[in-house]
């Protein structure tokens, strides 16, 4: 397996858009690291909304120290009109699970706009800027609703919903997602080379990729925050990958125990957590195990695969072509 990972990350790193791959994995028969071109299982990168899949650890165990998910989320960090459907305020329907799960009928405040307009295509132009969470809010409140609350089929993703989590995390503690994070995930793992990235002026991760050039918005990347701004290594990540499902941050329920909807085929997404199973005509038949974790816009992925005991932290580096880090994995697998 270890000659065909290695000859398939090789070719990956070899075409325009992926000038450097990197993968980490582990399973029955122990570690595997690979990487090629300009990144390496210990280079920083960007992996975007894998950051969800901590942010949604964290809210789990304060769940387990008493926090109600199925609150409304204003009973902890109190907002008003920010879901208008028929000229009713449906913020108060909205509960901390909804937002973990898309369903709270909130739009993308990143990427629901039009591209020319919106802030995505902004920023794929190269146009840094910042914002803070009630720009966020405030963007998504200048836009359709996509539902009701707790009444939709599907799961919208929206980052509107974690910027809004982040404050629910905040307003629990009383310390900023960032010190959060670190205090509860990053330290107690002695992760060296992964923070929530919130200085513009960080230049230790590299350099995101859009298409054939870089991509600099470091404004950008620290307004993300808990939806899209942690920054880790292939390595650190598998670290945390292989806590997270020992059990070492609570109860491993929550990951598959759903409820699962419709995200995009074929993925769906639970109370944080995205689950990738291909249908056995997509594989030619073949039984290939459901993975639990979450990607990014980056492309980037954090999976495990609880029926084989595989855990898998892998980069692409490019947000053109985030999809391609999915086929990597399968490669993997």
């Amino acid at each position: 397996m270890t000659s065909a990972m290695e000859a398939a990350v090789q070719r990956l790193a070899q075409a325009p858009f992926h000038p450097g791959v990197a993968l980490s994995l582990h399973g029955p028969d122990g570690e595997t690291h690979l990487a090629a071109g300009n990144l390496t299982v210990d280079t920083p990168c960007f992996f975007a909304s894998a950051t969800k899949l901590m942010v949604a650890t964290v809210l789990h165990q304060l769940a387990a120290e008493g926090l109600d998910l199925d609150a409304p989320f204003a009973s902890v960090l109190p907002m008003s009109r920010v879901l208008m459907v028929d000229g009713q305020d449906l913020t108060p329907q909205i509960t901390i699970r909804h937002l973990m799960a898309h369903v709270s009928g909130l739009p993308d405040y990143f990427n629901s706009a039009k591209p020319k307009t919106g802030l995505m295509g902004a920023l794929m132009r190269g146009e840094d800027r910042a914002w803070s969470r009630d720009d966020a809010v405030d963007m998504a409140r200048a836009m359709r609703p996509v539902g009701k609350p707790g009444h939709m089929a599907r799961a919208h993703y929206a980052d509107t919903n974690y910027q809004i989590l982040d404050g629910v995390i905040e307003a629990v503690t009383g310390a900023s997602i960032a010190e959060v994070l670190d205090r509860r995930i990053l330290q107690p793992l002695g992760l060296q080379q992964t923070w929530l990235y919130a200085d513009p002026g960080d230049t230790r991760s590299a350099p995101l990729r859009y298409r054939q050039a870089g991509l600099s918005i470091p404004q950008a990347m620290a307004s993300f925050r808990g939806d899209g701004g942690l920054v880790t290594t292939t390595r650190e990540g598998l670290m945390f990958l292989r806590a997270l499902w020992s059990g070492r941050f609570g109860d491993t329920g929550w990951m598959t125990g759903g409820p699962f909807r419709p995200l995009f085929f074929p993925v769906t997404y639970g109370d944080g957590v995205m689950r990738f199973a291909l249908p056995r005509w997509m594989t030619g038949f073949r039984r290939f195990p459901a993975l639990y974790g979450h990607s990014g816009h980056s492309g980037t992925a954090l999976f495990h695969a609880p029926e084989t005991g595989v855990s898998i932290a892998a980069t692409v580096n490019q947000i053109d072509r985030p999809g391609t880090v999915f086929r990597l994995i399968l490669k993997a697998l």
